[in-house]
């Protein structure tokens, strides 16, 4: 059954300030009663608005992005894939840094209906409610 406890989701803020710093600030949230954990970049030095739905504040969608963690490709992400593997990467490993704690593994086969991984993840860009701000460096 796919679970992560709050100790595994502190390993993964802790292992992503250790490697951003000061370059990015993130919210690291455990939902879903412990199903999953949700990962978004807040704030850093880079510019994503490349990647904005809408290109003016004042409209819905800009400074906020959802992004696909299974498909983080160049061609869909441009310039910011290898960030994004980066990040993704870590949220796989770090819990494993936990007592008690694993890697991510998804053991599931859709074709006879079963399902089976250590938990769910979610990397977005900003949050719905508050965008992603690009600060200076």
């Amino acid at each position: 059954m796919a679970y992560i406890t709050t100790a595994e989701v502190k390993e993964i803020r802790v292992a992503l300030k250790a490697k951003y710093g000061k370059k990015f600030k993130f919210s690291v949230q455990r939902r879903d009663g412990g199903l999953a954990v949700t990962v978004a970049i807040m704030n850093g030095t880079s510019d994503f608005s490349s990647l904005w739905k809408s290109k003016t504040a004042e409209d819905y969608g800009y400074g906020y992005v959802q992004v696909n963690p299974y498909h983080t490709t160049e061609e869909n992400y441009g310039e910011h894939a290898k960030v994004f593997n980066e990040i993704v990467s870590i949220i796989k490993s770090a819990p494993a840094n936990a007592e008690g704690g694993e890697e991510w593994f998804d053991k599931s086969d859709s074709m006879t209906d079963y399902f089976h991984t250590a938990f769910y993840f979610d990397l977005h860009l900003g949050k719905y409610d508050r965008p992603y701000t690009q600060v200076a460096a």
